[in-house]
């Protein structure tokens, strides 16, 4: 497997120029010289084989050869609205949403919600997403919001099937069908829980609470396993 690489800047006069701290990384970790190659990628779709033309230091220059590679993505997309949990745990829903395909994560703020995300959390956050996408092979980067209040996203994505992790929901075999190139959400509460008013306004805007398993799952736990098994389900059309 070659070596992967983020460049998310357009070519200048048909070369890539890796940003200083891939290109450190392709110098310095990976011990990659000119004339070797490598697969880079701009985050939004695109990969491609690279010949590395210069590299030294924090710099590095590479031609890309060949076509395009493809770029495997989920027929439909799928946001994931979370409370985030304490420790690090937010950062194993970062990488593992990523490794998914997830297109979104949204950190939801709730009542009783103990953990909201600071800016320089979600910068760092932004950088893993870089991480995961490169040991995933994933081409287009997942996007990371700011938390969102829980009010507002209940009135929110509302020509998409809403769904809501809840331990009283539906069973898979009742969850709405998907549609290929439709978009889906996902929604997981605080571990305190959501409070009656949440729920209540969840259900007058159209949620669709659904069962993720036959136990009290974790936030961590609930939410992946959601996205993995409606990430597994056949889209219809």
């Amino acid at each position: 497997m070659a070596d992967r690489f983020f460049c998310p800047d357009p070519p200048r006069e048909g070369r890539y120029h890796l940003p200083p701290e891939e290109a450190r990384h392709l110098t310095r970790v990976c011990r990659r010289t000119p004339g070797d190659r490598v697969e880079i990628f701009d985050g939004r779709g695109f990969a491609t084989t690279a010949l590395i033309v210069e590299a030294k230091g924090d710099s590095a220059v590479l031609q890309a050869e060949g076509e395009p590679l493809p770029s495997v993505e989920p027929t439909f997309r799928l946001t994931l609205a979370t409370a985030v949990p304490k420790g690090d745990r937010f950062d194993w829903i970062d990488e593992k949403a990523t490794e998914l395909g997830v297109e979104r994560l949204i950190p939801v703020v709730a009542e009783r919600s103990v953990v909201i995300p600071r800016e320089s959390k979600l910068d760092r956050l932004r950088r893993s997403i870089v991480e995961a996408a490169k040991q995933c092979r994933r081409s287009r980067l997942m996007d990371l919001d700011p938390p969102m209040e829980w009010a507002r996203l209940v009135g929110s994505f509302a020509d998409w099937p809403r769904l809501l992790a809840d331990p009283a929901g539906l069973p898979s075999a009742a969850w709405p069908s998907l549609r290929r190139g439709g978009e889906i959400v996902l929604a997981v509460g605080p571990e305190g829980g959501l409070t009656r008013d949440e729920l209540e306004r969840a259900a007058v805007a159209g949620w669709i609470p659904i069962m993720l398993g036959c136990h009290t799952l974790r936030i961590e736990t609930a939410g992946l396993a959601g996205c993995a098994a409606i990430l597994g389900r056949a889209p219809e059309g």
